[in-house]
């Protein structure tokens, strides 16, 4: 503890002959008065911490705000400076630590611009089995919780530039997505911070000074929490594969490490073929079987840190670090031989279940795991176009791949509308892209028509209000029966009450327009819908 003792000494000291030189503002003040009554009291020094716990209570009622240094000697400084143990030294910053993750180790990410603080936090908790990643600042703290999306985050209400709520709204929306707990741990004890605290999501409140021993027993506790939630949640129930939502959190987390290490990564879709027949056929019960089988024959076959997830029905991806293209069409092939073999038995009969997959490797110019899976979509869209039961690399279709095409639905009662909107849409049609555009003048007569194909791409033009069928209505239908990756909804409303729009948009439609509208703006709704999402 000593050598903490002597560090924060030396900080301080050299703070104060700093403020020699000029004037002191109140922000100034009341950060150097906050990291002492924090930070003190951790490291053996009640003392000082119970200095600067009375004079934040005196700055409160004073009324300037600006003070010299003679003046901040009488007022609120000079029994600091008394304190003979304190040396003049250089003080260097300590930098944000970055480290390759040992994926069992957790990680804690502490972000605090008291030096000592972050220090002292960092040593403990290493000692105690944690990685400890730290930065000085709000800037650099979000960018680590980015780039290494650690397992906790520890956080002060103060920082240089920043309050701790300003970073913590940056940081809170990801950290419940991704169900990371954010502490914060800071001298402010006011009721109405800690309790704006706890309403933005934060998991813990602590009140420094701090012991690292009762830290380290907090951290395990949401830890193991944590854990619980993830897999009950992120972990599809029939196949034990990773579900859709986390695939969005390990994605990211994959293409970061790609553009820090460079290392190869790839992904694979996959997908069962003819799999509507095994329901049809043997019923949904078998199907059931076949899905949780193939997903134990590759969790079988799988290395440790490969990721295995369900997208959705028959549907699935693997993502394969430091893997090429040409290595992950062998590893699939072999997986493919072995399920080959997998003989299931329904009511006296046998039958046997292939699967086909499209295969992308990670390159400098992508940067987002979307275009990545894009890319292994085409490789399987192109799979199953040549027969199924194969494997197809992206990077080695060339110009093999043709023009995707584009279906599109647009159902209003109103005929003028129907007709003029066909129109328009008929003219985004090019060598690249394939445009089919079918009207109704009715939900019925959508929904029971033969508008769906399978694995290809879907945009529904939605009217709010219709006879027969109300437009929500039918969007429950869609979302409840069809891929909502394959089908793009945008509602066309003639009500701009609020309620409306949010229950559309809480239905599942990706966009929305209110009518009357320029026929203008819808097609170019559609132009960037198209251009965002479905090619």
């Amino acid at each position: 503890m000593q050598k903490y003792q002597t560090k924060f000494k030396e900080r301080v000291k050299k703070l104060l002959n700093e403020w020699k030189e000029g004037v002191v503002n109140e922000d100034q003040l009341y950060r150097f008065l906050h990291s002492v009554a924090g930070t003190a009291a951790s490291i053996g020094l009640p003392s000082y911490s119970e200095i600067a716990k009375n004079k934040l209570n005196q700055l409160k009622n004073d009324t300037n705000d600006s003070w010299s240094y003679e003046e901040l000697v009488t007022s609120y400084i000079g029994e600091f400076i008394e304190d003979q143990a304190i040396n003049e030294v250089e003080v260097g910053l300590v930098s944000a630590v970055s480290a390759e993750k040992d994926e069992t180790i957790p990680v804690v990410l502490v972000i605090d611009d008291d030096i000592d603080f972050v220090t002292y936090v960092k040593e403990g908790l290493e000692s105690r089995g944690f990685m400890v990643l730290a930065a000085v600042t709000a800037e650099k703290g979000l960018d680590l919780f980015l780039e290494q999306r650690p397992n906790c985050v520890i956080l002060d209400y103060l920082l240089p530039g920043v309050k701790g709520f300003e970073l913590l709204q940056s940081i809170i929306t990801r950290a419940i997505s991704e169900f990371i707990p954010v502490l914060m741990v800071t001298a402010v004890a006011a009721k109405e911070v800690r309790l704006e605290a706890y309403k933005l999501g934060i998991s813990d409140y602590i009140i420094k000074p701090i012991d690292c021993e009762e830290l380290e027993i907090r951290i395990n506790n949401r830890l193991r929490i944590q854990t619980v939630v993830q897999y009950s949640i992120m972990t599809d129930e029939l196949t034990g594969a990773y579900t859709r939502r986390y695939l969005n959190i390990e994605g990211n987390k994959q293409v970061n490490q790609f553009k820090r290490t460079k290392q190869p990564l790839s992904i694979v879709m996959l997908d069962l073929d003819y799999f509507k027949n095994v329901n049809d056929t043997y019923g949904h019960s078998a199907g059931d079987i076949v899905l949780s089988r193939f997903a134990a024959v590759i969790s079988d076959l799988k290395r440790d840190y490969d990721r295995f997830f369900r997208l959705g029905g028959e549907e699935f991806l693997l993502i394969l670090p430091n893997t090429s293209g040409n290595e992950a069409n062998k590893v699939i092939n072999r997986i493919r031989n072995h399920f080959s073999k997998e003989v299931f038995r329904s009511d006296e009969k046998e039958f046997v279940v292939t699967f086909s997959s499209g295969i992308a490797e990670m390159n400098n110019q992508i940067n987002k795991m979307t275009t990545l899976i894009e890319q292994a979509d085409q490789a399987l869209y192109a799979a199953k176009k040549g027969g199924r039961n194969r494997s197809v690399v992206y990077e080695e279709l060339g110009v093999v791949m043709s023009s995707r095409t584009i279906y599109i639905s647009i159902i209003d009662d109103d005929e003028v509308l129907r007709r003029i909107l066909f129109d328009r849409i008929d003219e985004l049609s090019s060598i690249q892209l394939s445009i089919k555009v079918n009207t109704f003048k009715d939900g019925e007569a959508f929904l029971e028509s033969n508008w769906y194909k399978a694995r290809e791409k879907h945009l529904v033009i939605l009217d709010r209000i219709m006879p027969k069928m109300d437009g929500l209505e039918v969007l429950a239908k869609l979302r409840t029966n069809y891929p909502e990756n394959e089908v793009m909804v945008l509602m066309l409303t003639g009500r701009k009450q609020e309620q409306e729009i949010v229950k559309a948009l809480e239905l599942g439609a990706d966009d929305y327009l209110t009518k009357p509208f320029k026929v203008d703006e819808v097609i170019a709704r559609i132009k960037r819908l198209i251009k965002r999402s479905l090619l």
